[in-house]
């Protein structure tokens, strides 16, 4: 299974969608790119699968945007859902929202 690349992203959330781009390292790493930026990991889970957790600073308000996916590869894309979890820096939860995420990837 070939996670390793950089993928372009559509993001969709409550109240529409997004587009960002992600690029995922043969060590495991996961970068948020554009439409943002944060760092994380990601992990085979299965044939076929993996899972992904990227955190995304923010300034206005301080805080962080912790995404976690479970993935479904196919050949050069991938589906993804799971919850985001929006926080402020005193670590209070101000927003939760299932989001889904499709992506194709760029290299």
């Amino acid at each position: 299974m070939e996670i390793a690349g950089q993928w372009r992203v559509r993001v969709g959330r409550p109240g529409g969608e997004t587009e960002s781009e992600l690029d995922f390292a043969e060590d495991g790493t996961a970068t948020l790119v554009k439409g943002g930026r944060g760092s994380g990991t990601w992990t085979a889970t299965g044939a076929g699968t993996f899972s992904y957790r990227i955190t995304e600073e923010m300034t206005d308000p301080a805080g962080t945007v912790e995404i976690n996916q479970d993935a479904v590869l196919n050949g050069d894309a991938f589906v993804s859902s799971g919850i985001t979890t929006v926080r402020l820096a005193d670590g209070s939860t101000i927003r939760e929202a299932h989001v889904r995420i499709t992506a194709l990837r760029r290299t």
